[in-house]
């Protein structure tokens, strides 16, 4: 049975507006102190906030974003490479099983190849063209 459209559609946008209705907020009392702290080290972590203090430029923030997605979606498809490995190897000797488990790893170590590719091209150009903007 699927679910109805409006239930997802509600929940869809209950998560995209109430979060922001939450932020929304100046002061942070409580266990929102957490939460910002919890999130500006993230940040930090994750480099969209350079240890310095000194605010980024574009670049910097758009290289930060596409490595972050970039990153992701390799992940995503390591976790196909496990995943159809597990179905190989569950496969009890059927064939066609493991024929569809052959070809999602071919498929899942192609698009990880075009990730890998993808950022090897991307840090090259923000190694180039970085330098070339910032003043």
């Amino acid at each position: 049975m699927r679910p109805p459209r409006q239930l997802i559609a509600h929940t869809a946008a209950g998560l995209l507006v109430f979060p922001g209705a939450a932020l929304a907020q100046n002061e942070y009392r409580g266990i929102g102190k957490v939460i910002n702290k919890a999130m500006r080290d993230t940040a930090l972590f994750a480099g969209f906030i350079p240890e310095s203090g000194q605010p980024r430029n574009f670049m910097q923030i758009m290289g930060a974003y596409t490595n972050g997605i970039i990153t992701f979606l390799g992940l995503i498809f390591l976790v196909l490479i496990i995943w159809a490995g597990f179905k190989w190897m569950t496969a009890a000797g059927n064939e066609d099983q493991v024929t569809k488990a052959r070809g999602y790893i071919k498929n899942a170590a192609i698009g990880l190849t075009i990730i890998l590719v993808a950022r090897m091209i991307t840090y090259l150009l923000l190694e180039i063209i970085q330098p070339a903007v910032t003043p």
